[in-house]
C-alpha cells in the first residue's frame, strides 16, 4: 500500500527525517509517535502528496511523482488534524463530496459508522470539535481508498468515542492505516506497528511491542516512563 525508500524530510534548515525506509501492507496499522513538532503531520502530508511528490514514496506500487490528483484520490484518503471549513454546508453533503460517485445511502452509512448519523442535516460550522473530527473520518471512509492517512483521529473525542474509534479502525482489515496520535495507551490498543520520530532526523520503526518500550519512549518524549501491568495482562504506560 505504501513504500518509502530513503526519504529525507526537512523544514527549512531543520532535518525532520533522514533516510526513512518503510513498507505498509494491507491490514497493518502504523502509528506515528513523537513530540510536538517532530514532523508527524508533515510526514502524513508528504505521504498524501500534499507537501511535495518525492519519488522515494510509492502508493500501490506507483511512485508519488507519477500520480495525478485523480489517481491519488483513488489510492489514499487523508484526514487533517483539524478541518478548516469555510462554508456551512450540511454534513451529509460534505461526506458526499468526498465520494468517487455521490451516493447518499453510502454516505449515511459512513456517518453511522463513526456515530455521526444524527449530524447529517447539521451545518459543518455548527459542530463541536469532536463532532467535526468524526465527520472528517466519515469523509475519509467515503473516499473508498485502500490507504488511510489520519492525523490525530482520536483528538477531541470523549472516552466512549475513543474506544468506539479504536474498534472501528481495528476492523478495517482491507485497508492500510497510518495515523498520528499522542495517547500511547490508545496507540498500544490499536497499532500493529509504530514509527517514532525523534525530531532531529533520526527515527525508529517496527512492530508495536518493539517500539512501546521504556528506553524508546524515553528517547521519543524526553521523559521517563513506567509500565504498569493491568489485570487483563495488557500494559499501561505512565509518564514518570
Amino acid at each position: 500500500m505504501l513504500r518509502v525508500d530513503g526519504l529525507d524530510v526537512a523544514r527549512g534548515e531543520r532535518a525532520l527525517l533522514r533516510g526513512l525506509r518503510l513498507q505498509v501492507r494491507r491490514g497493518e496499522r502504523w502509528a506515528l509517535l513523537g513530540r510536538n513538532g517532530a514532523g508527524k503531520s508533515t510526514l502524513l502530508r508528504t505521504f498524501a502528496g500534499l507537501e511535495s511528490a518525492p519519488p522515494q514514496v510509492a502508493l500501490g506500487g506507483a511512485a508519488l511523482d507519477r500520480l495525478g490528483a485523480r489517481e491519488l484520490a483513488a489510492r489514499r484518503a487523508y484526514m487533517p488534524a483539524q478541518a478548516l471549513d469555510r462554508f456551512g454546508i450540511a454534513v451529509l453533503h460534505a461526506v458526499m463530496l468526498a465520494q468517487p460517485q455521490p451516493d447518499e445511502v453510502a454516505a449515511l452509512d459512513c456517518l453511522a459508522r463513526v456515530d455521526a448519523a444524527a449530524l447529517a442535516p447539521r451545518a459543518l460550522l455548527r459542530l463541536s470539535a469532536g463532532e467535526r473530527q468524526r465527520v472528517a473520518l466519515a469523509q475519509a471512509l467515503a473516499q473508498r481508498a485502500p490507504l488511510l492517512l489520519l492525523d490525530e483521529p482520536a483528538s477531541f473525542q470523549d472516552p466512549a468515542h475513543q474506544r468506539a474509534l479504536e474498534r472501528l479502525l481495528r476492523g478495517l482489515s482491507e485497508h492500510a492505516l497510518v495515523f498520528a496520535a499522542h495517547d500511547v495507551n490508545w496507540v498500544g490498543g490499536l497499532a500493529t506497528h509504530a514509527l517514532g520520530l525523534l525530531g532531529n532526523g533520526d527515527w525508529v520503526a517496527g512492530p508495536i511491542d518493539e517500539v512501546l518500550r521504556e528506553p524508546v519512549l524515553r528517547e521519543l518524549y524526553g521523559c521517563a516512563w513506567e509500565r504498569v501491568a493491568r489485570a487483563d495482562g495488557a500494559a499501561l504506560w505512565l509518564p514518570a
